[in-house]
């Protein structure tokens, strides 16, 4: 019972900071855009994404102990998860170390290779030493996140994002209000980072989550070994999810310019929002999953997996509709039209967030088993296919080039792989996992896009406003009723029941349909 309090409230906090993004995202851009060059903007969009890189120092240390946290929170007596959290306070200090070296050294080089106007790059070198003063502080309180992760807290994690928003906004307008220009950005990250680490460590100490005296072990040569080879994997896994998902803005930055890069961070701000939203779900899971593994409960995990696979592709298959109704409507009025985004665009991006859909489960699935297998050296190959292609076509086609490289990469390498290594790990032919199990959602990606076609046809001849409208109450009626009807796996209804007012039981009971659950077991 504690793992399904924990599921719900972890993914009803975590949405919950989705709505306070959005409403940051919906502020903040027109701001930005109000009181910044789409050039300087740009450059912030870029060195964001640069400072993500800055992740890969990690070594995938950080999610090494957090799925061995999981493996020992139960068995505090004999030391070992004292002592990892010892390892990782010590690797978390040193990490951060080596991340203010290597931006504070490396700034000016970074500038060059990503071709910064000259009058911009003391800006830009400036901005990104400051930023990575900030992200190594960060570093010292990553421990504090996983011990709240490993005991399925990751509501308390969420509150704090949802206060750093809140207070990033407010900060943000007075310094730009205040003439600050794009440096605002960085003093409003510099004040938020101070509270963060503060809270962490309060909520892990009421909660009663730090070892107790004579539990916090000794860290040994043996357990360095246990973390950085499972960390190496994740580091590798990683590196090559960072260049196949968050390189566009750089390519696009090198292939077409500071402008085009500021069009890009605009026009893919709603696909950025909207690819947590997918996701959640399967997130709040983890960790439960995580523990099935550990106590061998292998019948509740593939119940439980298939339904979190068929729940995240059909959240895909909704969003992505969606993505296509609104989108570039809603940028064109959202910023005046000082951003163009052609349905082109939003097309494209759509078929590539339900393609992730169907990916992402899959891919990440190796972390729940530790058997890694090549999905490390497969995504590390996609990212530097993705890379090059998109140099290419980025130059000759422009954003839908690199878009549309991004979905070729996906489906090719880790798509592909993933799907084999769930085959193997649950012994079921490629047909049952890749089909079968998800037969709803691709029903329903088939019903919503002729929907979504018939209405963007139907509806070119109206004003944008007006337009807009009438595709965001399809999306939210038309496209929510597919959703629970056809995409929703049934046996969720039962497990949340206990959670939710009659009249919601009833609502979702007549939308989803007398369809049985699958499993009894599955949550």
């Amino acid at each position: 019972m504690s793992r399904i309090k924990n599921f719900t409230r972890n993914l009803a906090t975590s949405y919950i900071q989705l709505g306070v993004n959005v409403v940051y995202s919906l502020v903040s851009i027109p701001l930005i855009l109000h009181f910044l060059p789409k050039e300087e903007f740009g450059m912030w969009a870029l060195l964001v994404q640069l400072i993500g890189y800055m992740a890969l120092v990690d070594l995938g240390m950080t999610s090494a102990v957090a799925r061995l946290l999981v493996d020992h929170k139960d068995d505090r007596d004999n030391g070992s998860y004292g002592s990892l959290l010892k390892a990782s306070f010590l690797v978390s200090a040193a990490q951060g170390f080596l991340v203010l070296l290597l931006l504070f050294f490396a700034a000016p080089g970074v500038a060059s290779l990503m071709k910064i106007p000259t009058e911009q790059a003391p800006d830009f070198i400036l901005l990104l030493q400051i930023q990575g003063v900030i992200t190594a502080f960060m570093y010292l309180s990553r421990p504090l996140n996983l011990i709240l992760y490993a005991h399925q807290r990751m509501d308390l994690q969420t509150y704090l994002e949802i206060f750093n928003l809140v207070a990033s906004l407010g900060l943000l307008i007075l310094f730009l209000n205040g003439g600050n220009g794009i440096f605002s950005f960085v003093y409003a990250n510099i004040l938020t980072a101070l509270i963060g680490p503060i809270y962490l460590f309060w909520s892990c100490k009421r909660l009663g989550l730090f070892p107790q005296a004579g539990e916090w072990g000794v860290v040994t040569r043996k357990q360095f070994r246990e973390v950085f080879s499972y960390g190496y994997q994740i580091f590798l896994f990683n590196l090559g999810s960072q260049l196949q998902f968050a390189s566009q803005t750089i390519v696009i930055s090198r292939a077409l310019g500071l402008e085009s890069a500021a069009i890009w961070a605009v026009g893919t701000k709603m696909f950025n929002l909207l690819i947590p939203l997918m996701v959640r779900p399967y997130g709040a899971a983890l960790p439960g999953l995580y523990e099935m593994v550990a106590r061998n409960e292998l019948h509740r995990l593939k119940d439980r997996f298939r339904s979190i696979v068929q729940l995240t592709a059909s959240l895909g298959a909704f969003l992505a509709g969606g993505f296509i109704l609104c989108n570039g409507l809603f940028i064109g009025i959202w910023t005046s039209g000082r951003i163009v985004w052609p349905t082109l665009n939003d097309s494209l991006i759509a078929v590539w967030l339900f393609v992730l859909s169907l990916q992402t489960t899959h891919c990440t699935f190796v972390s729940v088993t530790k058997r890694f297998g090549a999905m490390s050296y497969v995504l590390l190959a996609e990212g530097c296919c993705f890379i090059l292609l998109a140099l290419t076509f980025g130059n000759r086609w422009g954003i839908p080039g690199v878009v549309a490289c991004s979905i070729f990469c996906t489906l090719l390498f880790s798509y592909h792989y993933g799907l084999r290594r769930s085959c193997f790990f649950f012994q079921c032919s490629l047909k049952t996992i890749a089909i079968d199990w998800v037969r709803p959602s691709l029903q329903l990606a088939t019903v919503y896009t002729l929907i979504v076609v018939s209405v963007w046809l139907c509806s070119a001849e109206l004003e944008p406003l007006w337009r807009l409208m009438l595709h965001a109450m399809v999306a939210g009626t038309v496209g929510v009723v597919l959703f629970l009807r056809l995409g929703f796996p049934p046996e969720f209804l039962s497990a949340v029941k206990p959670r939710l007012p009659n009249v919601a039981i009833q609502l979702l009971s007549m939308l989803i349909g007398p369809r049985p659950a699958r499993s009894e077991s599955n949550l």
